[in-house]
């Protein structure tokens, strides 16, 4: 996953801000034809200015917030500052993108409205990228300093009651888990096991709400629980910020649309900026 969101809901201001910021970094807006990819295609694996042509999408996420998606898709990190700095100076609104990669390890980003940043997390193929060097001991797990999850959160639980997102406890069913503070976080917030997964005996499988992720990632006394990436995480946070249109929150919509240049199937918008060389 690698997702953006900005907290202000007028998705035309942000495309508008984010067209401006493009052509000021030296780029032209263009609008190519609908053309086939692959899995080496630049705008899928390429960084930053040494792709020719990006692509940046928006669409509304959950209330007062717009969600972005750009190929090449770490695009609104890099630069210096990053273009997501810029975004949120520009809008005045903060702004994240969160990166999980590899099912390992997470790199969140965020910027105030001022345009500050703070960065946690790290790459786990590559540890000290966006660092320069190693990340300091206390940015290892990744936690919102800036961003303000709790009326989103709220609203997620309050209009998405039934969602659901998962953990798995190999402790055979006893409570003795490897993970003490896992269970007991598990049992502070309500979660159930679900008698339909898990195997008896062996491992059970924990639900819960999502919004109960999100607020894990605003605790300044986080203890840096193991939530599994992809049955957790990822989905947390792609339903409580992406909201009703969650879905497409995920990578391979930006694969299916972006990258081949094909229409976005929400109502959004979708900016292409090349550059002039």
């Amino acid at each position: 996953m690698n997702a953006a969101f900005i907290q202000c809901g007028d998705v035309n201001r942000v495309e508008r801000e984010l067209a401006r910021l493009v052509v000021e970094m030296g780029r032209q807006l263009v609008i190519p034809r609908q053309r086939k990819t692959d899995h080496r295609d630049p705008m899928q694996i390429g960084k930053g200015e040494e792709v020719r042509r990006w692509g940046i999408a928006g669409f509304r996420g959950a209330p007062g917030w717009t969600a972005i998606r750009t190929a090449p898709f770490e695009l609104l990190m890099q630069g210096s500052p990053p273009l997501l700095a810029r975004l949120a100076e520009q809008v005045g609104a903060p702004a994240f993108q969160y990166n999980i990669h590899d099912s390992s390890s997470g790199l969140l980003m965020e910027a105030d409205a001022h345009g500050r940043v703070e960065l946690s997390g790290y790459v786990s193929h590559e540890p000290r990228e966006y660092w320069n060097g190693d990340p300091p001991i206390d940015r290892v797990e990744p936690r919102f300093r800036i961003i303000d999850p709790s009326d989103v959160a709220a609203w997620a639980e309050a209009t998405m009651p039934k969602a659901r997102v998962k953990v798995m406890d190999s402790s055979k069913g006893n409570l003795q888990t490897e993970d003490p503070e896992l269970m007991r976080w598990l049992r502070d917030i309500g979660a159930e096991v679900d008698p339909t997964e898990g195997r008896s005996g062996h491992y059970d499988v924990w639900t819960f709400h999502p919004a109960h992720v999100i607020r894990k990632f605003a605790e300044a006394d986080d203890t840096g629980l193991f939530l599994d990436p992809d049955w957790c995480v990822e989905p947390a946070f792609k339903t409580v910020f992406g909201g009703p249109n969650a879905e497409h929150c995920d990578n391979l919509c930006m694969v299916q649309t972006l990258i081949p240049h094909a229409p976005l199937p929400i109502d959004g918008f979708v900016l292409y900026a090349e550059s002039k060389e």
